[in-house]
């Protein structure tokens, strides 16, 4: 299952690329997560539930990574380091259900933080997770590309640029030394999102570089703009709060 058909056919090699890193997850992306798990008593009798499943216990999503995530759950999940368990996740009608396995559990003043690693036979993340994967990190990985810059450009505009993994870059023109936010230009992996505040409008493209990157098609433009919706909640607090504000004005 995919949730882009025509945009984000995550490579196999991500595996291998990226299974050291993880990815921070924001409070406001719009993602469900429950995990389902037929923990034990104080006796070390199992708890299931009436039609032999385990309990499902909400909690809110940490970090991501190839091969597993951190989960922060009440402090009364019936759960133990070692407990088989399933993950499901759930996005904009979407499900997926990842069979994983409790590897960490640390307590907090007020929650249990969960470390779950990916139980798959075939060791490989299903399709969907490598997508929602590379979504996060987009905006999750950003960082100062380069020293900053005071002086401005041709135009008079103070540009300022940020790269993350996954071939994503972040380019803002401000309107002078210290000034608002006046372009921006978001490069997602083969697609690009550009924006300009004067009239708050978007423009969608296609091609790895902007020189010679083409319009995209109307089925192309519905799944970029969703994407980008997606990615802006996420963008690292390494990116200044301004511009993390000017984008999340043009996703909501």
């Amino acid at each position: 299952m995919f949730f882009f058909e025509r945009i984000l056919h995550s490579k196999p090699s991500i595996k291998e690329q990226r299974r050291a890193s993880r990815y921070a997850i924001g409070s406001a992306f719009p993602l469900k997560a429950v995990l389902n798990v037929v923990g034990c008593d104080e006796f070390g009798e199992p708890l299931e539930s009436s039609d032999g499943t385990g309990w499902d216990w909400a909690g809110r999503l940490v970090n991501f990574s190839i091969s597993g995530v951190s989960i922060q759950l009440p402090s009364g999940t019936a759960a133990r380091r070692g407990d088989s368990c399933v993950l499901v996740l759930s996005l904009a009608g979407y499900t997926l259900k990842i069979p994983s396995r409790l590897v960490h559990v640390r307590k907090l003043s007020d929650s249990v933080l969960f470390g779950l690693k990916f139980d798959l036979a075939d060791g490989n993340a299903p399709d969907g997770y490598r997508q929602l994967l590379e979504l996060v990190a987009f905006g999750a990985s950003l960082k100062p590309d380069k020293p900053a810059k005071s002086e401005l450009d041709a135009a008079g505009y103070l540009v300022e640029s940020y790269r993350g993994d996954f071939e994503s870059h972040l380019t803002v023109w401000r309107g002078g030394l210290g000034g608002a936010v006046q372009w921006f230009e978001f490069q997602l992996a083969e697609y690009r999102v550009r924006g300009r505040a004067d009239t708050r409008t978007l423009e969608f493209s296609a091609g790895q570089k902007s020189a010679h990157s083409v319009p995209a098609s109307p089925a192309q433009i519905e799944e970029i703009h969703q994407l980008f919706r997606w990615v802006v909640p996420n963008i690292a607090p390494a990116v200044p709060a301004d511009i993390r504000k000017s984008l999340q004005a043009f996703a909501a």
